[in-house]
């Protein structure tokens, strides 16, 4: 019958273009995603939780495959399996409001009311506007929790509770703080709470570990975001001097320098990170950049002369040192010049 919306059970063209597609990207867990979501609307459960399996096993970031595949577990009422997975989901992307509600409602229907509030909590942290069927079990919860004799708690203001939830966050796992500067613009109001919510935890991190370096790293990220250049500058120099060889501080440092409109600075961090691992060709090539624009021609030209020694048909790196040299051959002078050091 024409105009039935269900899909069919059987489209093997179809079956083996998303097969083709985990095939060619077995690491891309959208492909495992894509055909496990496809077999489970076919009604292919069992095939639908090997793909997903299969994903987990291979696939980079992976937190959507646990969440399709808890939602899977849940939908056949396997709620211990359910939960696990969806923990895992939220674990790895914690600040995904779909996926805590998705745990809290699977905990809730398990049983596990105190679980399942606390979760609930967590996810109205995370949006400006609580959903009213949210809200509603969010309340349901609370009472039957007072029913149950435990004591009421006095819910805080929303913007308070998001920002402790992001302070516990990073306080448990610093290595957060670098994931929550990605996502939305800093000029995002709801963006900033959560910035300095990770940097009061970082502040409080470092006080009690003044010798981690990847605590000032995390730091130098957060204060970035806000705005704070020369205290952003301050954490990656110190991340540096407590381990030398810090490559993707240096890099950072790169970055910030530029902001500041420290073009020789920043080629000096650069200078450090060619130096520390002198097959990325991306750093010879900023540094190129860097120092042509600063007019340092010779040293420049080196640069990407040692670009190409990493790649010999890098067009980036050659384009670059053919207008070097003809500048260098009407301008003879620029040979006397020192070094990039």
């Amino acid at each position: 019958m024409k105009g039935t919306t269900g899909l069919r059970r059987h489209d093997y063209a179809m079956e083996e273009r998303l097969r083709e597609q985990v095939r060619s990207g077995p690491r891309a867990a959208g492909a495992h995603r894509e055909l496990s979501a496809w077999l489970w609307r076919a009604g292919r459960l069992a095939q639908a939780r090997e793909a997903l399996q299969a994903g987990l096993s291979r696939a980079e970031g992976a937190a959507s495959l646990q969440h399709l595949l808890g939602l899977l577990f849940a939908g056949s009422e396997a709620y211990e399996s359910a939960e696990r997975h969806l923990a895992r989901a939220s674990a790895q992307e914690p600040m995904r409001f779909d996926y805590l509600r998705d745990l809290a409602l699977v905990r809730a229907v398990a049983g596990k009311t105190a679980e399942s509030v606390e979760t609930l909590r967590q996810a109205a942290g995370l949006t400006d506007e609580v959903p009213a069927d949210l809200e509603c079990l969010l309340r349901l919860g609370e009472q039957a929790l007072v029913q149950g004799g435990a004591k009421p708690e006095r819910r805080p203001p929303k913007p308070r509770r998001r920002a402790a939830f992001v302070e516990s966050l990073v306080a448990r796992d610093p290595e957060m703080a670098e994931a929550l500067v990605a996502g939305r613009e800093a000029s995002d109001p709801r963006k900033r709470e959560v910035l300095r919510a990770a940097r009061q935890a970082l502040r409080r991190l470092i006080a009690r570990n003044p010798a981690y370096p990847d605590l000032y790293f995390g730091m130098s990220l957060v204060a970035e975001q806000l705005g704070e250049i020369d205290r952003a500058i301050e954490a990656a120099e110190k991340a540096i001097a407590l381990n030398p060889r810090y490559v993707e501080a240096c890099l950072l440092a790169v970055r910030l320098y530029e902001k500041r409109g420290e073009p020789a600075r920043a080629a000096q961090r650069c200078l450090t990170v060619t130096e520390l691992e002198p097959q990325w060709l991306d750093a010879h090539l900023r540094l190129g950049h860097l120092l042509r624009e600063q007019g340092r021609v010779r040293d420049a030209a080196e640069a990407y002369r040692r670009a190409l020694g990493v790649k010999e048909d890098c067009e980036e790196a050659r384009h670059g040192l053919e207008r070097l040299e003809a500048a260098l051959a009407q301008h003879p002078a620029e040979a006397a010049e020192g070094g990039a050091g």
